[in-house]
Order: structure tokens, then C-alpha cells, then sequence
């Protein structure tokens, strides 16, 4: 079955050979006949059949046979005259009847014989590589879609002419062979895609200037394509062995089939029945002509090895070179980018040109024009981001937290991007599956709920002081601020999914992700502006990390009237939240037990190619109901925090001991305990998954919170230094946009790829670092150019002004706007706060509006 297997695995290259006239010799003294041909290379039969042709004749052994013996007496190979090579366009010869390149060592007549003395398990693999060179037409035309099978005649044109100009070794003709997929290597490993090389491919792009095919435009179309196989006969015995244990296999006498099938059922394995080949053919030939051509092919040498195969190939993953060309779309943004840089641009030096002259700063421009023209100032905003000033609440310490879990989160998504894409060695990556300590990396997507955590937390400590100041709040306004916070630069990113980012790039991979990508967000991007996209057309989710923001956004929603009860009567606010946790935690656990979801997203690379279409990841992962638990422990905690500051208690000793250690085990727990689900051979429990499902984030977030409450009281001052660092502060303050943008780079890196990828915990890390560098690049970009100017605006419309030197809530929670001073004035309440001089309080009581607007910036 090994031999079958890699000739099956090498089919294109090896088996091509095997199936060619004269292949194994003619053995009739062991009861064999010849094998006839599949592809036709003499001119009658070319003339007659104009195209590839199986004949029908075939014999099968006249009496059973012992292969070995065969092998041990003599491996006869002897043809009696090697026919001429023709032009497959034109029927006649080429040339010389001199042998095909390659066979001048093989025995050209019926008395020339080779005699292999060799091991009898090495004999067919040596007997194949005696075979190069024999038949080269019919190897050849393997790759060219010639198949009489084929509707679309100009497709089969262009492939006879292909042909014909490989075997002159014409350059473009073979530069398309060249970057064609020969012999695969890495299948049983797991390496299943082998991609040719996509550039060499697509720079083909020749007039043709022969008579016969005069005017023809030959272009080189990339293809990848897929073929799936299964043996055909069932119920072969099986080694009992376990095949997850490396060691055994090594020594195991045991068929690559039950390998094979092992892959197939196992969701944490690759598929190795699954490959992925790239070819280069005509542009002529679309990508059903392709698979039909492959189809024939497998459908005569299938049966020779026990196999079926399928070819299928979709439109998008063929691909020729083509121009830029920008949509109106593309023009639109393109423009808008254009504006703004000149109005960012004009701004600044309007800003900076005092110093550069030495004239007076008194002489400005109109009071609001001044404004207007300041807001978008990148001097301006630049020393909002750098601006500093502590607080006596404590609070800066959650911008280390967002940085940090935004880093995270950043390599959790390179980890997803990369596991879903062609590696070269998933087998260690299996392997990685049954260590507990790679939980710090599959169970990474629990780091998400660090945000949801300090949304909650900062939504209900910031209000209740409002509250407590201001006795009423503008709830709608709130809404209203929030939401024009939020979307304009979300509008930029998402218009760029949309139209630029398939623009920008190409390779074997571009359209099946950026390409889906971008007919994704065409079709929903208006469920993202209204924020509904994790309900509406969830299988269409436009930015895969959107879903967080319009969660953020629904539990902030449902929020002002928790936290007034919680103000207003504390009891009954305190059930209310209490409820609304617990049905949280029971409509999580309900979704997993009914559906027999998994505990969690398991990180799986089947999953991963497109984990948009995961039942877990559309019917638990993204819902705002079944995420709302850790938003409600966060609110809780901001509660507590309230009450510990506004009646100046002191955390005794003991607790803050306690409170540290329950921390520890509830993170710590949390993440290492995924390791049951990704146990190998584990049976599922949906009563299991369903109680992990629904209390796993509830731990989690209740050891993030203990770490907010612990250090903002002055209980955990080991890691006060690091998380309020004015530099973490600054990067913190932009974590809004780096969450909008790190996701468009790291798809663009797997798109672009030519190849697979090695996976190693180092290559990770070093990609990660570029990530969160480019990221933040990215950010600072989006900051300077759409998300401060906006927030300035908004600032003067709604809220009539301010002056530049207050102090700015982001400084507490919100490390998303980059807005300095910037801090929303929703209504008149709020529009009081301005004309102070400010003062600590007050700078709470606005960042309501600020951080709660932002928290969600770090999904």
C-alpha cells in the first residue's frame, strides 16, 4: 500500500511514468501484457483522437502472481521501438527521431534488457526512476489540458499549443511548467499544500508568432487546486496501535492508510487526504476546464492504485495578472485620505509656524476657527498623547492592562491566522495540541475578556460618579457621543477592507481570504456601522474581530440603568445586576448543552482556514448574550471600587492576600484547564463543555478585576511601575486603532505567502513583534488623521469647546482615543465641567464619557 500511496501522492510526476508504454516491459513469461497508453503520441492516433485517449484494451494478469518473485528473477523493461515525438498541434513530427530528452540510457530495442538485482521492497521505487524519460509527451501532457473531455475549445488550443512548446523547451513554455507542482513531498507529515511558484506563473504573458497559432496571446493563469482521495477498498484490517504516539508509529508495521483515516475523523489533525497542488495553464482554460482535465486524469489512474480521487478547483483560486485598477469605491477613499492628510498637514504648520517665526502666539486666528484648525493639528495631538498626569483613584494602572492583553491579543490572531494556513509541519503542531503548557496560546482568546471586564468596571464606576455629582445624565446623548466616538475611524477601516486592501497584494491564497474578505464586507458593512453584525449575517462578518466592538457597544447600552439602580437604590441594583449575570452564565451554558457546542474555541487548523463558518464561533463565541458575563463581573467590581473609594476603606492585609491568591488560581485555572478539551481521544460531554462554557470566563474576569481593585488601592505596587509607565500610556492611548488595523496586516501576510509556513514557537514571537510594531504604526496614522480630529469636532459641536490644557480621561481607562484633552461633552451637565481648571473629579466624571466610549477599543 506504501508504494500505491506515494504513487498517488507523486502523481503528476512518478505515476505518469508508470502508466506510460512500455512501463514495466512486456512480462507475458510472468503472465502480464502491456500497459497501453493514456495520452496519445504517435500521429494516428493524435490525428484520430485529438486529445488524450484511454484505451479500453487493457489486460489484467493472465494468472496470479508473487511480485517478489518476479522482482527476484528479473525486472525486464524492453520496448520495441520508441515512437516519434509529434507536434500536438499540427499532428506531424518534430524533428529527429532521436530519443526524448533523458532516455539515452534506456534500452531502445527488444534485445536491449536491464536486469535489477535490488531488494525486493526497493525494486518498484528503483523500477519508476529507471523509468525517467520514457514517453516524455505523455508525461508532459499531463500538465496541459488537452483532455478530449474538455467543452471549451480554445482552452484545448491553447493547451496542445503549451504542449508543443514545452517539448521544444521554449522559455515561456517551460517558465509555466517550472512553476507547476511536480513531485509533493510532506503529505503523511501533514504538509499538504504545495503551491509551485505563483510569480513565475503569472509573468508569463507572450504573442505566439507562429504560422499555425498566429496571434495567439498566451498568458501563464496560476491555479491551486485540490484533490481529495480515499482508498476504495474498505474494511482492511487496522493496526491497533495509536498513531498519536510518534514513537510507536516508527516502529509499528501498520499501513499509511490508517494514518490517513486517522487525519480524516480527527478535528485537531490535518487532513492528508486532502491536497493542494498549484498549476500553471493557459489563461484560456477556465477553472472548470481545469478540474475536468484533472478529473480525467484520476479518473483512469485511479483505479490502478485502488484510489478515488476528485479534482476540484474554485474560480477564485485561479488567478493571471492583472492591473490595478481602482473602483469608485477605491477612488472615493483614496481621496479621503487625500483631504485629510492636506487638512492634517495645513493644520500642523498653522500650529507650528509661531515657533518656526517667532511671532506673537496672541495672534491666531478667530476663537472657533482657531478651534476648528487645532483639532486637527498633529503637533496638537501628538502632545495629547504624550501628556500625563496621575490621578488619586488610581485608575492608570488599566492602561498597562490593555496594552498588555492588546499584545496578547495581537499573537493569539497571528497564532489563528498562521494555524490556518498551509504549514510544512502540522504534525508538530498536533503534537502541540496535547501539551497543557501550549494553553498559554490555544486558550489565548480568553484574553478578549479582559476588555469586556474593564468596559464593565470603568461604564459603572465613572457613571455612579457622575451620578453622584450630576444627579442626572443625558442617557441619549451618552448613546449619541459614544456612537460618533466610535464609527468614523471604524467607516475608514472598514471602507478600506472593502475596497483597497484586494488591491494591494496578490498570491496563491489572496482571493480565498482578502478576496472573501472584501465580498464579505461588501455585502454586511452596514451591519457593522449599525452594530449588529454578530447577529445579522453572521456568516458573512466583515473584520473577524468586529464582533467584539458591536458587543461592546450592546452591553454598554443595557448599562445606564443598572448602574442608576445601583445608585439610586443600591439593593435593588445590586439584584438587578446580580440577575442579569446569572442569566448570562445560564444562557451560555444552555447554547453549548442544546447545540453540543464546544467548551470553547478549540484553535484547531481545520477550524481556522475559515473559522467564520465554526458553529462555536457563530453561535457562542460572538453573540453579545452569551458573552455578557465577564462585562457584568467587571461593572460589579467597578462598584465595589466605588464604595471602597467613597467611603475611604482600607483592604486589610489578609484579604489583599487572599484576594491575590484566588486571582492566581482563577487565571491560572482558567487557561490551563482548557487543556481536557484538547485532550486526544477524549469522548465529548456536552454536560461538560456546557459547565466550562459558561463559568470559564467568569473566572477569568473575576482574577482581571481582583488586579484592577488590588492596584488602584495600592495593593499591588510589584506591578503599578509597569502598568502605569508613561510609555505604555501613550501606546495605550492608541490601542482603539491598533485593535481596527492589526487584523488587515496580519491577513495580508498570509494571503501574500508563496509558500507554507514553518510553526515554531520562535516564528511566532518574531512575527507577533512585527505585528504589534506595524500595528501601532498603523494606529498612530489612523489617530492623527481621523480619530483625534473627529473627537475634537465632536467636542465643539456638542459639548461648545474647552480649553486645551485639562487634564484627559483617557489618562484612566480609555487608551483608545488619543484624545488628550478631548474628553466628550454630551450635554449640559457635562458641558459645566469645562470651565474648571481641572480638577481630579472632574476629570472622572467626564471620562465616563471617554473610556466607556473606548473600552471596547482593545477587543
Amino acid at each position: 500500500m506504501a508504494p500505491k500511496l506515494w504513487a498517488l501522492a507523486s502523481l503528476l510526476g512518478v505515476v505518469a511514468l508508470l502508466l506510460t508504454p512500455g512501463s514495466f516491459g512486456e512480462m507475458e513469461s510472468e503472465g502480464f501484457t502491456t500497459t497501453t497508453w493514456l495520452f496519445p503520441t504517435t500521429t494516428e492516433e493524435m490525428t484520430a483522437t485529438d486529445g488524450p485517449v484511454i484505451s479500453q484494451t487493457e489486460e489484467r494478469p493472465t494468472q496470479e502472481t508473487d511480485a517478489p518473485e518476479i522482482y527476484q528473477k528479473a525486472v525486464e523493461v524492453s520496448t520495441t521501438q520508441r515512437p516519434e515525438v509529434v507536434d500536438v498541434v499540427t499532428a506531424s513530427p518534430i524533428g529527429s527521431a532521436s530519443p526524448p530528452v533523458g532516455s539515452s540510457s534506456l534500452p531502445t530495442t527488444a534485445e536491449e534488457k536491464v536486469t535489477t538485482t535490488a531488494p525486493p521492497e526497493s525494486l518498484e521505487y528503483q523500477h519508476l526512476l529507471e523509468l525517467a524519460g520514457v514517453n516524455l509527451t505523455s508525461f508532459l501532457a499531463l500538465y496541459a489540458p488537452i483532455s478530449a473531455s474538455i467543452k471549451n475549445e480554445e482552452c484545448r488550443k491553447q493547451g496542445r499549443l503549451y504542449l508543443r512548446e514545452l517539448q521544444k523547451f521554449t522559455l515561456w513554455a517551460s517558465q509555466m511548467f517550472d512553476a507547476t507542482t511536480k513531485f509533493p513531498f510532506g503529505i503523511l507529515y501533514g504538509s499538504t499544500a504545495d503551491m509551485g511558484n505563483f510569480d513565475e506563473c503569472i509573468e508569463v504573458d507572450v504573442e505566439v508568432g507562429n504560422v499555425a497559432e498566429e496571434g495567439t496571446h498566451m498568458r501563464g493563469q496560476y491555479c491551486l487546486s485540490t484533490i481529495t482521495f480515499d482508498q476504495v477498498v474498505k474494511g482492511a484490517p487496522r493496526s491497533k496501535i495509536d498513531l498519536r504516539n510518534q514513537e510507536h508509529l516508527m516502529h509499528a508495521n501498520t499501513s499509511s492508510w490508517a494514518k490517513i483515516e486517522l487525519a480524516a475523523q480527527d478535528p485537531s489533525r490535518n487532513a492528508r487526504n486532502e491536497v493542494h497542488w498549484g498549476f500553471c495553464i493557459p489563461s484560456a482554460c477556465s477553472a472548470s476546464d481545469w478540474a475536468t482535465h484533472l478529473n480525467y486524469i484520476l479518473s483512469h489512474i485511479s483505479p490502478k492504485l485502488d484510489v478515488h480521487a476528485v479534482a476540484t478547483v474554485e474560480d477564485k483560486m485561479c488567478q493571471v495578472y492583472e492591473p490595478l485598477t481602482l473602483t469608485v469605491g477605491a477612488i472615493i477613499l483614496g481621496l479621503v485620505f487625500a483631504i485629510f492628510v492636506m487638512i492634517v498637514s495645513a493644520s500642523t504648520f498653522y500650529d507650528v509656524y509661531p515657533y518656526l517665526t517667532g511671532l506673537p502666539r496672541n495672534i491666531q486666528a478667530p476663537r472657533l476657527v482657531h478651534q476648528l484648525i487645532m483639532c486637527f493639528s498633529a503637533k496638537a495631538n501628538i502632545d495629547k498623547l504624550l501628556s500625563y498626569k496621575e490621578s488619586n483613584d488610581g485608575l492608570e494602572c488599566i492602561h498597562g492592562l490593555k496594552m498588555m492583553s492588546l499584545c496578547l491579543i495581537i499573537m493569539g490572531h497571528r497564532l489563528m491566522f498562521n494555524l490556518g494556513s498551509p504549514l510544512t509541519n502540522p504534525e508538530f503542531v498536533e503534537g502541540f495540541y496535547t501539551k497543557m503548557t501550549a494553553m498559554i496560546l490555544l486558550n489565548g482568546p480568553i484574553v478578549v475578556d479582559t476588555f469586556f471586564s474593564i468596559s464593565g468596571f470603568l461604564v459603572c464606576y465613572l457613571l455612579l460618579h457622575e451620578y453622584q455629582k450630576r444627579k442626572r445624565i443625558n442617557v441619549f446623548m451618552l448613546y449619541v457621543h459614544r456612537y460618533v466616538r466610535l464609527t468614523p475611524v471604524y467607516m475608514v477601516v472598514l471602507a478600506f477592507y472593502t475596497t483597497l486592501l484586494v488591491q494591494f497584494g496578490s498570491g496563491p491564497l489572496w482571493q480565498q481570504k482578502v478576496g472573501l474578505e472584501a465580498e464579505r464586507c461588501a455585502e454586511s458593512w452596514w451591519a457593522n456601522v449599525l452594530y449588529i453584525n454578530n447577529y445579522v449575517n453572521p456568516e458573512k462578518l466583515c473584520m473577524f474581530q468586529s464582533w467584539y466592538i458591536t458587543c461592546d457597544m450592546h452591553l454598554f447600552i443595557i448599562s445606564p440603568p443598572i448602574v442608576y439602580l445601583l445608585w439610586k437604590k443600591p439593593t435593588l441594583g445590586k439584584i438587578l445586576l446580580l440577575t442579569v449575570t446569572v442569566a448570562s452564565i445560564v444562557t451560555s451554558f444552555l447554547v453549548t448543552y442544546v447545540k453540543r457546542l464546544d467548551a470553547l474555541l478549540l484553535l484547531y487548523m481545520k477550524t481556522l482556514s475559515d473559522p467564520i463558518s465554526n458553529d462555536t464561533f457563530r453561535s457562542m463565541y460572538i453573540p453579545t448574550h452569551t458573552r455578557a458575563s465577564p462585562y457584568f463581573i467587571g461593572m460589579a467590581a467597578g462598584y465595589a471600587k466605588y464604595v471602597i473609594q467613597s467611603r475611604e476603606i482600607k483592604i486589610p492585609k489578609l484579604v489583599v492576600w487572599a484576594g491575590w491568591l484566588i486571582a492566581l488560581v482563577c487565571i491560572e485555572g482558567t487557561v490551563f484547564s482548557a487543556w481536557v478539551f484538547y485532550s486526544p481521544g477524549r469522548p465529548y460531554d456536552p454536560l461538560e463543555s456546557a459547565l466550562y462554557g459558561a463559568f470559564h470566563r467568569i473566572t477569568w474576569s473575576i482574577g482581571t478585576s481582583w488586579i484592577i481593585i488590588a492596584v488602584s488601592t495600592g495593593n499591588g505596587d510589584f506591578l503599578k511601575p509597569f502598568l502605569v509607565w508613561p510609555p505604555i500610556i501613550t501606546l495605550s492611548r492608541m490601542t482603539y486603532c491598533a485593535f481596527l488595523s492589526h487584523g488587515a496586516l496580519q491577513l495580508y501576510t498570509v494571503a501574500s505567502a508563496r509558500s507554507p509556513y514553518y510553526g515554531s514557537i520562535y516564528h511566532l514571537i518574531w512575527l507577533s513583534a512585527g505585528d504589534i510594531v506595524l500595528s501601532f504604526g498603523a494606529s498612530f496614522v489612523l489617530t492623527l488623521l481621523f480619530e483625534s480630529p473627529i473627537i475634537g469636532l465632536e467636542k465643539i459641536i456638542l459639548g461648545g469647546g474647552g480649553s486645551r490644557d485639562e487634564d484627559d480621561l483617557e489618562g484612566k481607562q480609555d487608551g483608545g482615543a488619543a484624545n488628550g484633552g478631548h474628553r466628550g461633552h454630551l450635554n449640559n451637565q457635562i458641558q459645566e465641567l469645562e470651565g474648571g481648571s481641572g480638577r481630579q473629579r472632574k476629570n472622572i466624571s467626564v471620562a465616563v464619557l471617554e473610556p466607556c466610549n473606548r473600552s471596547e477599543d482593545m477587543h
